[in-house]
């Protein structure tokens, strides 16, 4: 994290909520509105990623061209809302690198524990190339890192009939 700082028992905001505004006019408005959402990092609310659970990523090489020649990288997550009561989907596309580094080995109460823990805080910044950089930062230090040209977020409902609805 370049802006937001892990501290014992919190995490300071404050140079983030500072320099959101200086990139402003440089993100497409629907990645400023969610970069400087507060539901988005606010431990009370639903559409909060704090403490989401990773359900999945998946890396697609998009083709095009006469012969499929031409590749372009796109990456899904999708993620367990910190209630329980949603999935929040975060849809990457122009991709031009990520990095995801997860956490050795945890023993939990004597069971083997690799998953990566609650997400705990993320961040959205510019590159040096003018690319949005989203760094996601787990419980169990592990670390998702993407260089992309946008980012989509839609959540989804999960209703007791294991249906669910869509939410923009």
């Amino acid at each position: 994290m370049d802006y937001i700082y892990k501290k014992p028992g919190e995490i300071d905001y404050l140079n983030y909520e500072k320099y959101l505004p200086s990139i402003r006019g440089k993100l497409p408005e629907h990645v400023y509105a969610f970069a400087a959402n507060p539901d988005h990092f606010n431990l009370e609310s639903r559409s909060s990623l704090h403490d989401a659970w990773l359900e999945s990523i998946v890396v697609n090489e998009i083709a095009t061209g006469e012969r499929n020649e031409i590749r372009q990288l796109e990456v899904k997550l999708s993620l367990l809302g910190p209630f329980h009561d949603r999935r929040i989907h975060l849809h990457y596309t122009g991709v031009a690198q990520y990095s995801f580094k997860a956490s050795p080995k945890y023993d939990q109460s004597g069971l083997q524990h690799t998953a990566h823990g609650d997400l705990f805080t993320h961040e959205i910044r510019l590159g040096n190339n003018g690319l949005i950089i989203h760094e996601l930062l787990f419980e169990r230090e592990a670390t998702f890192l993407i260089e992309c040209v946008d980012i989509r977020h839609s959540e989804e409902l999960i209703t007791k009939a294991n249906s669910s609805i869509e939410l923009t």
